[in-house]
């Protein structure tokens, strides 16, 4: 059976050590004016610059704990919220508005729209970006156009956190009330850019009982190479980095999208992603 399998993490955005073993202590510790926490690892770059690497450095996953200090660590969090999803792609690419600007490398007001080093891509995302028809949805995939900009690097640069494409208060509060949501997927390295502070994650990793978790800093630009129009829906998978280490505030990891090559293809695909949705995990080999 034909399936398209599409890597959506990074593939130079930072060095990402595979070396789990790695003792990760806090380096952002939640308190007062500060309701974040992050554990990673610190060091020193070539021009003596404190660098880190933290959990939220490459394509990663967002557990509550990161920014509520009762939220679940990622431990605490069961596997089926996040290996395999059923999920709708929400395709932005090509939005219009009719206040978009032209960006520059410094802060600016935030628009719908953005242009960035020469490319375009939809930068802030409201209610009336979302379909109408989500109820049965357990994942969304935002696809932006901002993973070209990932792909360069962008995102580290002084001052780019003000143009990273986000989510309004609005758009987080109808997705935090699909019952079947589980997971929100995005090609940006947060849902919340400045001075939102966090409303986004707090009402999607503050659901209860089930928080809604988020997979940030992801590029769809090889999905969008291989697939024009975007796929409505697919599966994502979620391969987590082995977190160590106490109060895991989330977990790098590798991200996949499948879909069917064909529409002929689909009722094998569907019964694949059934298959794998509903297999056995073990996670600890016979002794």
């Amino acid at each position: 059976m034909p399936i398209h399998r599409v890597d959506l993490s990074p593939a130079d955005y930072v060095h990402v050590p595979h070396a789990p073993r790695i003792a990760r202590r806090v380096i952002l510790a939640r308190g007062d004016g500060n309701p974040w926490q992050m554990r990673g690892v610190l060091g020193v770059s070539a021009d003596g610059v404190p660098v880190g690497l933290s959990f939220h450095t490459w394509s990663h996953v967002d557990a509550p704990f990161h920014r509520l200090a009762d939220g679940a660590t990622f431990d605490r969090l069961p596997p089926a919220q996040y290996l395999v999803s059923r999920t709708r792609v929400v395709d932005l690419t090509r939005s219009t508005a009719s206040d978009a600007r032209v960006g520059s490398d410094a802060r600016v007001g935030a628009a719908r729209r953005e242009q960035m080093q020469g490319v375009d891509y939809h930068s802030v995302i409201d209610e009336a970006d979302l379909p109408a028809a989500l109820d049965d949805v357990e994942a969304i995939l935002f696809v932006t156009g901002f993973g070209a900009l990932i792909d360069r690097g962008y995102p580290m640069s002084a001052g780019a956190d003000a143009h990273y494409p986000s989510l309004t208060a609005g758009a987080a509060a109808r997705l935090a009330a699909l019952p079947a949501l589980k997971l929100v997927a995005m090609d940006s390295p947060t849902v919340d850019k400045p001075p939102a502070d966090g409303v986004a994650h707090v009402t999607l990793l503050g659901r209860r009982p089930s928080p809604i978790l988020i997979v940030e800093t992801l590029t769809c630009e090889r999905l969008r190479r291989v697939a024009d129009p975007l796929p409505a829906d697919g599966v994502l998978t979620i391969e987590p980095v082995r977190a160590f280490g106490p109060e895991p505030d989330g977990a790098l990891a590798s991200v996949y999208f499948y879909y069917p090559s064909s529409a002929g293809d689909r009722p094998a695909f569907d019964a694949w992603a059934t298959a794998m949705q509903t297999a056995v995990l073990i996670t600890d080999a016979p002794r």
